[in-house]
């Protein structure tokens, strides 16, 4: 497997690059990514499907841009697939063949079932595990739907409905909204009835605008759109009101110039789908086709599934900014050493003790960010390269537990913007000086066998290590904890 792989999607609206860097077998880490909004497909669908000649042109010149990009990064591999418009396309091959001889790019026009299921492979490998879900993929000329359940991709759809489709047959002809709104009813009835799922994942520009949109009426404590969840109940008024939405009123209603274009259209589309689905819940996805083409790749040899208890964010951070990833190893063993002594006998919530032991393995790595500056720093990286198979109630606590490792306690104060996704301020407490536990029994970097007990009857923590623990009996002195009991660090 190639270290740099650059994915280009050609789809009916914009053409999309991004380049992914291998850090291990299956860690990777996005290093690059452009989008030009050439609208390959503009003007096709009001002239059965061809493409036309200056769509054709400005297509050509972006791939040709993406490429000299891809080789600067020294990228060793490039897929490239095209979807709806160049599949629909008569003329598609006057198209594939130009690019092919000029530009050596092989470019695979992959079908609707395809399409769909690369976008559930990203969902499902880069969302934390649904128990069961639809994925929605609103495009420029098709919409891909997948059924997936306990992590498994069970069916794919594609319906011939997509954003700039519906603009030239409809909107851009001056047609009523409701004539459009009955070819998409038209279309959607074809969706079998077992498709029907409380929870949907978005996937695609016009689900991502709209959620960004919600994301701020609800005054989300975090920037961050992957993951965001929300339910439909909720906002669906909302995304009724877009898709009537005169086109220069959209601004009013937080709605993105950029996407004033095709908004209403895919507002419509997902409106309506919404409601065949009968979903209560969506899931947004910021992964999709591209994210789907490069995990098919990587995952080839391993039945497109993350071993168990993998995380790609996790372990990418250890492989780019571990000094020694032995001792990254240590901290989760030995965090988990002392949170299945202490919970027991104190009683906190053990329902996180897996994001506590993913915390833990990066206290170094957020030490290290942080080293020349306060402990913000190194919460703010988390938030930012904390990205996969996470929720973001997982994401905020790791972050805080990493940025209050190198502290004596978790201040209230400063996380109250969060707590509606954090646990209960008593359980954060102890989670936060297990974590600096961890820390000071890292303090002089010897990697050891940590022996953990507590003694009920005299009140007391021993942590016996098997060579010399100065520092860390010194470290530990300092620490305030979450009830009164003594700390004994000594060598056994």
């Amino acid at each position: 497997m190639a270290r740099r792989t650059a994915i280009i999607d050609i789809g009916s609206n914009s053409l999309t690059l991004v380049v992914y860097e291998k850090s291990s077998r299956f860690a990777f880490h996005l290093i690059e990514k452009s989008r030009s909004r050439v609208r390959i497909g503009e003007g096709a669908y009001e002239n059965g499907g061809y493409l036309q000649e200056i769509a054709m042109e400005r297509a050509y010149d972006s791939i040709s841009d993406f490429l000299s990009i891809a080789r600067s990064l020294r990228c060793r591999k490039v897929l490239c697939v095209a979807t709806s418009a160049l599949r629909d396309a008569p003329n598609k091959k006057v198209f594939l063949k130009r690019v092919e001889r000029e530009l050596k790019l092989n470019i695979r026009v992959i079908d609707g079932d395809r399409e769909a299921w690369y976008g559930a492979l990203a969902a499902a490998t880069l969302l934390p595990l649904m128990t069961r879900a639809v994925t929605i993929d609103i495009g420029g000329g098709s919409t891909e739907l997948a059924l997936i359940e306990e992590g498994e991709i069970k069916e794919t759809l594609s319906l011939d409905i997509g954003t700039v489709r519906i603009k030239e047959l409809f909107f851009d002809k001056k047609c009523s909204f409701e004539e459009a709104e009955r070819f998409i009813l038209e279309v959607c009835a074809s969706i079998p009835s077992y498709f029907a799922s409380g929870t949907v994942v978005g996937i695609g520009g016009t689900i991502r605008a709209l959620s960004t949109t919600i994301m701020h009426q609800e005054n989300y404590p975090l920037n961050s759109l992957h993951a965001y969840t929300y339910k439909v109940g909720d906002h669906r008024k909302f995304i009724k009101k877009v898709a009537r939405s005169e086109l220069l009123k959209l601004k009013t209603l937080g709605i993105s110039k950029s996407r004033f274009d095709t908004i209403r259209e895919g507002s419509a589309i997902f409106s309506i789908l919404l409601e065949r689905l009968e979903a209560r819940d969506v899931i947004v996805s910021k992964a999709g086709v591209r994210e789907g083409v490069y995990l098919h790749d990587i995952l080839r040899n391993a039945n497109y599934r993350f071993p168990r208890n993998f995380n790609p964010s996790i372990k990418s951070l250890i492989d780019r900014f571990a000094m020694d990833p032995r001792n990254n190893a240590f901290l989760g063993r030995t965090a988990a050493s002392i949170f299945d002594v202490l919970q027991p006998a104190f009683g906190f919530d053990s329902t996180f003790r897996n994001e506590l032991l993913m915390a833990a393995k990066l206290i170094e790595i957020g030490k290290r960010i942080s080293i020349y500056s306060n402990n913000s720093l190194s919460f703010d990286f988390m938030l930012e390269n904390l990205n996969f198979a996470l929720s973001h109630k997982q994401k905020i606590l790791i972050a805080l537990l990493v940025r209050y490792a190198q502290k004596r306690e978790i201040n209230e104060k400063e996380i109250t913007p969060y707590r509606a996704l954090l646990p209960k301020m008593r359980d954060l407490r102890w989670y936060g000086f297990i974590m600096s536990l961890t820390a000071c029994l890292n303090a002089s970097r010897k990697i050891q066998k940590i022996e953990v007990a507590y003694h009920k009857e005299e009140k007391s923590l021993y942590l016996r290590g098997t060579s010399n623990l100065f520092l860390a009996k010194e470290c530990s002195k300092k620490l305030s904890k979450p009830s009164a009991f003594a700390i004994i660090v000594e060598e056994r």
